[in-house]
């Protein structure tokens, strides 16, 4: 029976970083998305083994953990950063020689929504790859949520909305929807979930991804291998909650 009550907490999206003066985070959570690649590549590193993703807003300031001997992973435009140990690509971090490691990430526009998200009861990395457990921790955590859609420099992006309308399409029983760019969301899942990747490949973000050589990366960042793992940010960095 659909919970009719004033009381159920809000969903909301935001699809775009430029959009983000619109939400007020504090005393909400937020599910940071990205999925092309970086929240997917979080997901997909934690659920290996890594200990700890730690985002960074800067090159600079990746460059000052890599001097201290961290690991770092970073891209700007998609493409890796030559003298950093690995990309952005979420098969990168699936090998023995990450497990139990810290990883500094720096990403073009992911690593940037997750500290904008501060301030924030909570904040995690949804992905359609761990889309259930992403699905369930909201549903139990029952508080107002954020679906934060990183998009392309500032630009709406396709493939986060896909996310976002999924969360919402789950969720529409148990939270409220207020505004018409959670419901576009929703109802964009709702005409496409069963061609996601076919109407994917459509979008301009795919298009810019591809010329770059990814896209088995982008087949896998659509896909859904359940991984049951939720990436909780700790204050510095994302761990498995």
């Amino acid at each position: 029976m659909t919970n009719t009550q004033d009381n159920r907490p809000i969903i909301e999206v935001c699809l775009t970083p430029a959009l983000w003066y619109q939400h007020d985070p504090k005393g909400k959570n937020v599910v940071v998305i990205d999925i092309i690649r970086a929240t997917s590549t979080i997901t997909s590193a934690l659920h290996h083994g890594v200990a700890k993703m730690i985002p960074v807003q800067t090159v600079e300031e990746a460059n000052a953990y890599l001097e201290k001997g961290y690991l770092v992973a970073g891209e700007r435009d998609g493409i890796k950063i030559p003298h950093f140990q690995f990309g952005n690509s979420p098969f990168e971090f699936m090998g023995e020689d990450v497990k139990g490691k810290t990883i500094i990430h720096t990403t073009t526009n992911g690593t940037r929504c997750v500290l904008m998200s501060k301030g924030a009861h909570q904040i995690v990395a949804g992905s359609f790859l761990n889309q259930e457990a992403i699905f369930n921790w909201i549903r139990q955590e029952n508080r107002d949520t954020i679906l934060f859609c990183a998009g392309w420099k500032d630009h709406y992006v396709m493939d986060d909305a896909l996310f976002a309308g999924a969360v919402v399409r789950e969720l529409a029983d148990d939270f409220r929807i207020i505004d018409d760019s959670t419901l576009s969301a929703k109802l964009l899942y709702r005409y496409v979930r069963e061609n996601m990747l076919r109407s994917i490949k459509q979008a301009t973000h795919f298009k810019r991804l591809q010329r770059l050589g990814i896209e088995q990366d982008i087949k896998f960042c659509m896909s859904n291998p359940h991984f049951d793992v939720v990436p909780v940010f700790d204050g510095e960095g994302f761990v498995k909650g």
